[in-house]
């Protein structure tokens, strides 16, 4: 059979039309990751303009920071199961409209009492988004090196969008209100609703089992926490309901543990399987993972309060200030934390990771009515590297430690724990600077620091050393298989 040249043109329009594509709905896909990324921290440095039109208490400006995350860390396990059975497409594009339509309500709400349900409601439609992306990648991309590509593309859009976060925040808020932050997202949304719906093939749906038992525990154990660390802030520890509460909450995360190790090795279908909790070096990876969102979320918090409350700083300022902060963070992870992981193995990574960010949380324990501001910068500078360090060894120790199996609930997992960190770092950190800034933010700063050494302790007791057990042979490169870069919570 002879070709014709007419017949090459023809196959290389075919390709370059389906690499085409396969871009343009990555695009999409990316563009979705970005926005659930950034509206993790963009509304940090509006928080005193929020408060100050809205008349608002400080309970209320936690609020309307830890209502999202913590919705989304509490559906996001149940959220996989579910694109698993409408398929992750359909999820993702649900997602999207629940997401545009709850920034439209907070655009709107005339007050806390309603800005606040509707951060939870973003909360719900980022759940939805955020397990599908992987998938979707993965099947549209079914080559090793195309697949690489396109992960490492979706990671760095999803760092782009750590970066500009209190950046862009801060300029909105400066020039156009608090509010703009939300109506922002209405058209990002739009965009990225077609191109997905457009660009990407949906996948077969899996009839998966729910947990509902498991799932309303996460719920309420995750939120009778929350609320009584919030309402400290206000109410004080010596109130009849806080310490409570926090108990209820407390046990109904222990009964949540022990219900999934109960149910799952007799074979039921659980949020958590035993396999992925039973491994030590995956406890170690969550442990690391959990410190990792507890110290960013809450130190970008408590520093947006030194900023604004100490220095005076305006939003824009503010966001500008935390810029060697979310550059480090990103240049760390995809520089330094790759390579460093692939030579010394997740043990070491882990933990010297953590270190460094321990010490650059000493740094900025120094405080900030006084200490000039280079100082603060490089305890950023400290801090981020240390997390970038650290963001791919988390994800290598779960992943290599994980059965086969249990593979992708383990990636889910680990993100649950970051965003739970996320929420438990805003809520506690916030809650005890509130009252006094000045005195209470170099106490905070420690105990942060605090966290990052038991999690490098942890790591060197619980990860076997390179070269021994599952992770001999396996190199950094796992830490970039599906449900690994959810790094960013």
């Amino acid at each position: 059979m002879v070709t014709t040249r007419t017949d090459v043109t023809r196959s290389r329009r075919v390709v370059d039309s389906a690499a085409r594509r396969r871009g343009l709905g990555l695009a999409g896909l990316c563009l979705g990751t970005a926005l659930i990324v950034m509206e993790a921290n963009v509304v940090n440095v509006a928080v005193p303009a929020i408060r100050a039109q809205l008349r608002a208490g400080a309970a209320a400006g936690l609020w309307v920071v830890d209502a999202y995350t913590l919705v989304l860390a509490a559906l996001l396990l149940s959220a996989g199961r579910l694109g698993d059975r409408i398929g992750p497409r359909r999820g993702y594009l649900i997602g999207l409209g629940v997401f545009g339509a709850a920034s439209v309500l907070c655009a709107l709400a005339p007050g806390a009492a309603l800005l606040v349900p509707a951060r939870a409601l973003q909360g719900a439609g980022a759940a939805l988004l955020a397990p599908a992306p992987l998938t979707l990648i993965a099947h549209a991309c079914p080559g090793p090196a195309e697949r690489a590509r396109a992960v490492a593309v979706w990671v760095g859009v999803g760092g782009v969008g750590m970066v500009v976060g209190p950046l862009l925040g801060g300029l909105l808020v400066d020039t156009l209100g608090w509010r703009s932050i939300f109506v922002l997202n209405v058209p990002v949304v739009a965009v990225t609703w077609w191109l997905v719906r457009r660009y990407v093939e949906e996948l077969p749906r899996r009839p998966v089992a729910f947990d509902p038992a498991g799932q309303l525990l996460a719920v309420l154990g995750l939120t009778a926490v929350v609320w009584s660390l919030v309402t400290s802030a206000r109410a004080g520890w010596g109130s009849p309901t806080v310490l409570p509460v926090l108990a209820g909450g407390l046990l109904a995360l222990l009964g949540l543990v022990v219900a999934q190790l109960r149910r799952g090795r007799r074979g039921h279908d659980v949020l958590l399987p035993p396999a992925v909790l039973t491994a030590r070096p995956v406890q170690a990876g969550l442990l690391g993972g959990a410190v990792y969102n507890f110290t960013l979320y809450g130190m970008l918090l408590v520093h947006t309060f030194a900023f604004q409350q100490l220095r005076h700083y305006s939003a824009l300022r503010t966001g500008l200030a935390f810029l060697p902060l979310t550059l480090a963070v990103t240049a760390g992870a995809g520089l330094l934390g790759g390579r460093f992981t692939e030579r010394r193995g997740p043990r070491t990574a882990l933990a010297t990771g953590m270190g460094l960010s321990a010490a650059g949380l000493l740094v900025l324990a120094l405080g900030v009515r006084h200490t000039p501001y280079p100082v603060t910068a490089a305890g950023f500078v400290l801090f981020a590297l240390g997390l970038g360090l650290s963001a791919p060894a988390q994800t290598l120790a779960v992943l290599a430690h994980a059965p086969e199996e249990h593979r992708n609930m383990a990636s889910s997992t680990l993100n649950a724990a970051r965003q739970t960190g996320g929420v438990l770092g805003v809520a506690l950190l916030g809650a005890f600077v509130a009252p006094d800034v000045a005195a209470r933010t170099p106490v905070a700063m420690a105990l942060a620091a605090g966290c990052c050494v038991g999690a490098a302790v942890t790591a060197l007791r619980r990860i076997p050393a390179r070269g021994s057990g599952p992770l001999s042979g396996v190199g950094a490169a796992a830490a970039a298989r599906p449900g690994s870069p959810g790094s960013r919570g």
